[in-house]
């Protein structure tokens, strides 16, 4: 505010450089795509808008003070609008059934961040199912692109009681934990 008590433009805006930086940067890399002849039909644009629109969630969750739940979103937006980016691009020949474990794992990204807008003990209940998310992401992304040979269903008859000690592990976790905050 100024003596007057008007807001100037920097001030509205004051995260303008940032904006407009990352607006270039994106326009840039999809047309530097388009003239490299990696992104050979221009419909393949429409990839950018997820883009577009997680990025302007995220500066207003972080550099206006929006509300927290644009975190979660913009994050999933621009994670999302990245991998239809991809697969539209340089990783055409790879098809959305392979790579569709990618998906848990932006979400458990996305998770993750928005988890650190928060305090505890609302942080570790939300860190929690964003790691087991990405950790499941992993596996069955191992699995779609072949990488994992075996059969899923004997994987996993196998290798259940795993989730038994993680979860066990976890709740021991938990207890200590809880225990050595409040002493």
């Amino acid at each position: 505010m100024t003596s007057t008590g008007r807001t100037t433009p920097s001030q509205r805006f004051p995260h303008k450089f940032l904006v407009f930086g990352i607006t270039f940067v994106l326009i840039g890399a999809v047309l530097l795509l388009r003239t490299a002849g990696l992104m050979p039909d221009t419909w393949a644009l429409w990839t950018v808008i997820p883009l577009i629109v997680g990025f302007m969630l995220l500066y207003l969750a972080f550099a206006k003070d929006g509300p927290e739940g644009y975190v979660f979103v913009g994050m999933i937006l621009t994670l999302v609008g990245l991998v239809f980016l991809l697969l539209n691009t340089v990783m055409s020949s790879v098809g959305l059934v392979r790579i569709w474990p990618l998906f848990m794992t932006i979400t458990g990204a996305s998770l993750a961040v928005y988890a650190r807008t928060k305090v505890q003990p609302a942080r570790v209940t939300l860190q929690i199912p964003a790691a087991a998310m990405i950790l499941l992401s992993v596996v069955f992304l191992m699995f779609s692109l072949d990488l994992i040979q075996r059969d899923f269903r004997r994987v996993v008859g196998m290798w259940w009681p795993v989730t038994l000690i993680a979860f066990g592990g976890l709740l021991l976790w938990l207890y200590y934990a809880r225990r050595g905050s409040r002493f």
